[in-house]
């Protein structure tokens, strides 16, 4: 899908391929169209449990943890991560990143990253992001 950002025009398959080849996140859907915006861009991506183990293990023994302090490790954590993408969108970029279920059958953490240009504002991206965690649940 074609977004509008600011006076360019992006391909929302672009940034997707951007995303698989450079980092450990797995685009699972792309979900910009919605959003119900031309200006956003919208993906819901997944990051597989052993890359954060491996993040996790630095700090703590993971047999330690309970499986709720698990599940906020691997939310945070995945998140956290996620900032990293800022990197593959385009300058004056705002992000809203939500890791929102951990798949245990599948052995990975999903999250939702809402991308857009950032005169289009927080509160309104926040406004798209409740509209894009409603889909996935």
């Amino acid at each position: 899908m074609y977004i509008v950002f600011d006076d360019e025009i992006i391909d929302s398959k672009d940034i997707k391929e951007l995303i698989e080849k450079n980092s450990e996140f797995k685009v699972v859907k792309d979900m910009s169209k919605g959003s119900k915006r031309e200006d956003i861009l919208a993906f819901n991506l997944s990051v597989d449990i052993d890359i954060l183990n491996e993040f996790i293990e630095e700090e703590f023994d993971l047999k330690e943890l309970s499986e709720d302090d698990l599940f906020e490790e691997y939310l945070t954590l995945a998140e956290e991560i996620a900032t990293d993408l800022e990197e593959y969108f385009p300058e004056e970029s705002i992000l809203d990143i939500r890791a929102y279920k951990w798949d245990k059958s599948d052995s990975n953490v999903k999250i939702i990253i809402a991308v857009a240009h950032q005169d289009i504002g927080e509160l309104k991206l926040r406004d798209v992001m409740k509209k894009l965690i409603t889909q996935v649940e």
